[in-house]
């Protein structure tokens, strides 16, 4: 006796397709079945609207919600992303850098939210694109300010080969953790810097030298360092905040 598939059932079946030998068997059983149905010529149709319908393009999901109270100037390609959960305090010469690891860039905006500039830039470490929540892995999303810097460069403009200067380059800032990020996953020591172990030297003093993953850290060229970040730390307080897949 048959027993008739409901919609539901035909649906989790397609649910459940992962192009194994079995199911990809079946599909081309199913195949011949419409096949030998009268007026299966407008179901097997490259034009048919359910073949249309299951190739069009999803929507892309809306921005979230940006956190009120202050400066936060996510957009739509931070759709999807995790990201900070508060807004930023910013005053009159204060600015907002948007790290999206997605797009692999930062954004520079004024206090009052209007861009400034936009740079390549990593906050990618040693694990999947979607791990921030183990040692060495991406950078914690959520806000951040710029805290102590340590210019390299100014001290020394054409070092000898050294371990910092490999590993940090011209500059590198603290971050500040101000929603708990990296605690909250067991992580310390979050910066903001340029330089790059694997880029060899000089390489990794160049002025734009290969960005490369860090162990948790944001990467910068050296002279975006110098020439962009540098003067928008002098200015304010600088807030960060960081976007990571989900």
């Amino acid at each position: 006796m048959a027993t008739p598939m409901t919609p539901e059932r035909f649906h989790d079946r397609w649910e459940a397709f992962k192009g194994e030998p079995q199911q990809v068997s079946g599909i081309w059983g199913l195949y011949d079945s419409i096949a030998e149905l009268e007026g299966s010529g407008d179901i097997l149709d490259e034009h048919a609207t359910w073949a249309l319908k299951f190739s069009e393009t999803p929507p892309t999901p809306p921005a979230p919600p940006a956190p009120t109270g202050g400066l936060d100037p996510r957009g739509s390609e931070e759709a999807g992303l995790v990201g900070p959960k508060i807004a930023a305090p910013v005053k009159p010469g204060d600015c907002y850098l948007l790290v999206n690891d997605r797009d692999q860039d930062m954004e520079a905006y004024d206090h009052s939210g209007a861009f400034l500039w936009k740079v390549p830039c990593l906050a990618r470490g040693q694990g999947a694109d979607n791990d921030w929540k183990h040692t060495s892995t991406d950078t914690p999303p959520g806000l951040y300010r710029l805290g102590q810097l340590y210019p390299d460069y100014e001290q020394d403009p054409n070092p000898s080969c050294s371990d910092t200067a490999m590993s940090y380059g011209w500059y590198s800032f603290d971050l500040v953790e101000l929603e708990n990020q990296e605690v909250a996953v067991g992580r310390a020591g979050i910066m903001l810097h340029g330089g790059g172990s694997g880029c060899g030297w000089p390489g990794a003093w160049a002025a734009n030298q290969p960005l490369l993953p860090t162990l948790g850290c944001i990467r910068l060229h050296n002279v975006d360092l110098r020439d962009k970040v540098l003067p928008l730390y002098k200015k304010g307080t600088v807030y960060v905040g960081v976007f990571q897949e989900p």
